[in-house]
């Protein structure tokens, strides 16, 4: 077998195994649909991160705040 060959081969199985879709049978239609799908995930640091940051920016504001003595009683 041609090396181009085999890199082609393994690249297109790694392609086809890293993208995520699937085959949908139409019921009008004897050809499947084939569709991408992409996924909308959101990890735990993510949110972590924004509560982080949420809480930084209320604290600045806060100092802020009572420096200028327009604290919040």
């Amino acid at each position: 077998m041609n090396k181009l060959t085999l890199l082609g081969i393994i690249g297109g199985a790694a392609l086809l195994a890293a993208v995520p879709f699937s085959l949908q049978w139409s019921q009008g239609s004897a050809v499947p649909l084939l569709t991408v799908s992409h996924a909308e995930a959101q990890t735990a640091g993510m949110q972590r991160r924004e509560t982080r940051r949420t809480a930084r920016r209320a604290g600045r504001e806060t100092r802020r705040a009572v420096r200028r003595g327009t604290a919040p009683q």
